[in-house]
């Protein structure tokens, strides 16, 4: 089980404040987590093959259709005109940075 100590450490990292309940109850919730990850440290994987990645596509690109990319341009073109303030071809926002 995890001390109140603790709890009170991974609470000030997430920068949460807590009560003393609610630290009870992560303490327990917290305990109940780590528990089951060492649970699973327990399974046997010895004959499971490793994974690369979440599934087994390969290549699932879409080829350029050069037709798509007109018709995508002259959308642009309108875009940008119907834009309350531009700068060339791009649209002028208001800085956020000073």
């Amino acid at each position: 089980m995890l001390t109140k100590k603790e709890v009170e450490k991974i609470a000030g990292l997430a920068r949460l404040r807590l009560d003393e309940k609610e630290k009870e109850k992560f303490a327990e919730d917290l305990s109940s987590i780590i528990g089951y990850v060492q649970k699973l440290s327990e399974v046997n994987v010895e004959k499971v093959e490793p994974m690369t990645g979440g599934t087994n596509l390969n290549g699932v690109t879409r080829q350029d259709d050069e037709t798509k990319c007109i018709a995508d341009s002259e959308m642009r073109e309108q875009i940008i005109k119907a834009a309350p303030d531009r700068e060339g071809d791009a649209f002028k926002v208001p800085s956020i940075l000073e």
